[in-house]
């Protein structure tokens, strides 16, 4: 049976995480505005400190196995995975930001880290649509403030506007969106607690075509912060007009945010997704995977390389997410399980990547092209070997996680059984993406073949300070760390739970603010991408 923990106002003592960036971000805001904020090095200590506090908090907790309801809020496996892989790393994301802010603006820009930050965990706890709207909105909002004051040059300016305006829009979409969900249900609340069991308010709600609509504005909201074809133009410039080190954050807590909500999302349907739905998520899946690693091959410049690179990975991601939980026989047997354990892996090693653009300079400006990383072996070899370890991660080379990662996401996609009306077209989606991997493999090949054979161009040098280089070194040792050990992320990413019967499993603890006793459920799993 299912242990129900009657809770009042202790729930706070869940929240804990949140709590602390909470009050840590406020901190380190009110730091610098003070003369010892604007050291170069108490404002980053500060926001270490906090994302290490509140990492040690999760860490504590028994989120694994614990789903804690109370109003607007409900703390399950989900919220406690996407915990750790946000607070692991943002301690990383510190690191290479370390030296990046003008003295003047080093307590806003380390706590607009802090808040984007926490926007991500409330995205994985929000049970509430609006809440959840209002958390991915607090992940937006201080990333348009960082890439307009991560340097001092017209183009990231021109970013930030650009990148302010479109993210508006598409905010503006995905509210209308949920509007149409919230009619649809009657309700704000994802899913009820009642007696003990939980319920999807959409699942009760049944199929309608104010649903629907809604659906399709809340997939093309999402789709921005995903950077998904045909939501994804704005990636590219925004990228390459923001210093390197807020464009690693870029690629990944936007990102993580929006794929949390769509499986939320999924999940809110008991991912009984309509046929066109699943038709339309597989187009775009295959259109985004193909569009980005093509565009990647046109370009020159090392940070659009990497950004249309970040938008075909966003259609590997998808891959998973179109085949949901599974329970298949796959090596995760679950495609929301490879799913994560992949963004998280994809976090650290494209956040690598721009490390490096961070810690070296030729003729003293950022490198950000081919040539500028021309021959970096020759002059700084463990730069170069932690780049090319990142890269590798990123081409799903052995022995690095990224290698695991995709073949996670595309076995989960091979695990729907022979009978299921999705299973060729899944067969076709893998044929795809596994042509498309070959496909990157060029463009990330030519950024090993210029730091290992071409000639070294121009003066360069490594950026002051080392925090940025302590950060390309994790990511890299991470990358093989993760490879032989995968088991640090494949554990927590398999104990997550999406639907609402899954989260009732006998293995887990309910803590909500009645009494009653959840009956068993002699169901491990549901059923996966139903067709109505």
């Amino acid at each position: 049976m299912v242990e129900v923990t009657s809770v009042g106002f202790e729930v706070f003592s869940h929240l804990l995480p949140e709590v602390i960036l909470l009050v840590g971000g406020c901190a380190v805001l009110f730091a610098g505005v003070t003369g010892a904020g604007r050291s170069a090095s108490v404002t980053p200590m500060m926001a270490l400190v906090v994302i290490a506090a509140a990492l040690v908090a999760t860490l504590r907790s028994d989120g694994d196995a614990t789903v804690v309801a109370a109003p607007g809020v409900l703390l399950t496996p989900l919220s406690h995975y996407v915990r750790l892989a946000t607070l692991s790393i943002g301690l990383l994301l510190i690191l290479v930001n370390w030296n990046q802010p003008a003295a003047r603006e080093r307590g806003e820009y380390m706590s607009m880290m802090l808040f984007s930050l926490l926007g991500v965990l409330l995205t994985a706890s929000a049970n509430d649509w609006i809440l959840l709207f209002f958390a991915i909105e607090l992940v937006s909002v201080p990333t348009y403030v960082l890439v307009g004051i991560s340097r001092t040059s017209p183009r990231a300016s021109e970013s930030a506007v650009k990148y302010f305006f479109l993210g508006a829009f598409s905010a503006a979409v995905l509210a209308y969106g949920l509007s149409f969900v919230y009619g649809a249900a009657g309700t704000t609340t994802i899913f009820s607690v009642d007696g003990g069991v939980i319920t999807s308010n959409l699942v009760a709600a049944g199929s309608s075509t104010f649903l629907m609509i809604g659906l399709l504005f809340v997939l093309a909201g999402l789709a921005f912060k995903i950077a998904a074809v045909p939501f994804h133009g704005y990636a590219p410039d925004v990228y390459e007009g923001a210093a390197s080190p807020i464009t690693g954050m870029l690629g990944f807590v936007p990102k993580l945010a929006g794929f949390v909500a769509l499986i939320k999302l999924f999940g809110a349907l008991d991912w009984a997704l309509p046929s066109s739905l699943n038709w339309l998520m597989w187009v775009m899946a295959a259109a985004t995977m193909t569009v980005g690693n093509v565009l990647a091959l046109l370009q020159t410049n090392v940070k659009r390389m990497l950004a249309y690179s970040s938008i075909a990975h966003t259609g590997y991601m998808l891959v998973a997410l179109l085949a949901g939980p599974v329970a298949g026989a796959g090596p995760m047997k679950d495609g929301v399980a490879a799913l994560l354990f992949y963004m998280t892996v994809y976090g650290v090693m494209n956040l690598g990547a721009f490390a490096l653009l961070s810690a070296y300079r030729v003729n003293d400006e950022p490198a950000e092209t081919l040539d500028d990383i021309s021959g970096l072996a020759s002059r700084a070899p463990l730069l170069a070997l932690g780049l090319v370890v990142c890269v590798f991660g990123l081409m799903g080379f052995p022995p690095t996680a990224g290698f695991l990662g995709k073949l996670y996401i595309f076995s989960s996609a091979l695990s729907l059984p022979d009978g299921h009306p999705f299973h060729g077209p899944m067969l076709a989606l893998v044929i795809i993406g596994v042509l498309n991997s070959a496909i990157a493999a060029a463009y990330y090949l030519r950024i090993a073949g210029a730091v290992y054979m071409g000639s070294p161009i121009g003066e360069g040098r490594r950026s002051p300070g080392v925090a940025a280089r302590w950060g390309l070194a994790a990511c890299s040792v991470a990358m093989i760390v993760l490879f032989v050990v995968p088991s640090t992320l494949t554990r927590p990413a398999g104990q997550v739970r999406v639907t609402a019967s899954t989260m009732t499993a006998p293995r887990s603890r309910l803590v909500i603010a009645a009494s009653d006793q959840l009956p068993s459920d002699a169901a491990a799993s549901s059923p996966i991408q139903r067709q109505p």
